[in-house]
C-alpha cells in the first residue's frame, strides 16, 4: 500500500516548496541541465523543468502563456512525449530564463 503520512509532503512537494525563489530556480534547473549533457537523459530534465514550472505556476497557466495545449505539457511531463528545443525553450522564457552556451 502507498499511503503518505498524514501530515508528510510527498517528494514532489518538497521539491517544490523547496524551488521558493527565483535564485533556487534557476540553480535547479542550471543542474539539471548540465547533468541532461552528462548522461544524455531528458526525461530527468524534463522533470526537473516541470518542478519549475509548478512552483511558478501550474500546468494550466503555462498552458494558456505558452500557447502549448495543457495535454501536451503533461505528456511532455509525464515522458510521454519528447519535447522539440524550441518546446523547451518557450517554457523557459516563460518561466524567465533562456539557454545559453558558456
Amino acid at each position: 500500500m502507498d499511503k503518505q503520512l498524514k501530515g508528510t509532503a510527498s517528494f514532489e512537494e518538497y521539491i517544490i516548496n523547496d524551488l521558493k525563489d527565483e535564485e533556487s530556480i534557476r540553480e535547479w534547473l542550471s543542474v539539471a541541465l548540465e547533468e541532461f549533457l552528462e548522461d544524455g537523459d531528458s526525461n530527468a530534465f524534463v522533470r526537473s523543468l516541470e518542478y519549475a514550472v509548478r512552483a511558478k505556476d501550474t500546468i494550466s497557466g503555462m498552458s494558456k502563456k505558452t500557447g502549448i495545449s495543457r495535454s501536451n505539457l503533461y505528456a511532455i511531463f509525464k515522458g510521454e512525449v519528447t519535447p522539440q528545443l524550441n518546446t523547451v525553450a518557450k517554457i523557459l522564457k516563460e518561466l524567465g530564463y533562456t539557454l545559453k552556451v558558456a
